[in-house]
């Protein structure tokens, strides 16, 4: 293998380790951020002798059709990630899972086994489906959270490290 191939797949490996830290790996950090936060509240309630419910944070996390909490935390990591490592491929890091949820709007009625009042062209436009309260865990709807939510990830991931990018410019233009 020459210095060129090895190049490539140097560049291969770092898309892909970018693709799953933007995409399934700002899900699992938030999950793990948003339990340590409730563990955190919920011993605080306790010293003070009340009781603390996860239920809004479960909530946020998983049944609201904008995923606040893991389009912030993708943000985040995607700055801080590129301020360390200055990787292009961040920045196309949404390419792949925009692609999936494109197809599934165009193509598919439903991923996840559901009842068919809750599948896309049955009784909801593919929109609602897809990107408003059309699916819902509680109903055994998971499509949101197995195609959107890694949308949303990988795309706030990468318009992290575009900001960062954009910042960095703005800083060398500044300096020179």
């Amino acid at each position: 293998m020459g210095p060129k191939n090895s190049g490539t797949l140097r560049s291969i490996v770092i898309f892909a380790a970018h693709q799953l830290i933007g995409s399934l790996g700002v899900v699992y950090l938030s999950t793990y951020v948003v339990s340590a936060f409730g563990g955190l509240l919920a011993i605080i309630y306790d010293l003070f002798g009340h009781s603390f419910s996860t239920r809004p944070l479960h909530w946020i996390m998983t049944e609201t059709p904008y995923f606040p909490i893991q389009i912030a935390i993708g943000a985040g990591l995607g700055w801080t990630l590129y301020r360390l490592f200055r990787h292009r491929s961040m920045l196309w890091v949404w390419i792949v899972p925009f692609s999936i949820l494109g197809y599934a709007v165009v193509a598919l009625p439903t991923v996840s086994d559901t009842s068919i009042f809750n599948q896309a062209g049955g009784l909801q436009s593919s929109l609602s489906h897809y990107f408003g309260w059309g699916c819902q865990p509680r109903d055994r709807c998971f499509d949101q959270i197995l195609i959107t939510l890694p949308t949303y990830a990988a795309v706030a991931y990468s318009l992290g490290a575009f900001l960062a990018r954009k910042m960095e410019s703005k800083r060398t233009i500044i300096e020179a």
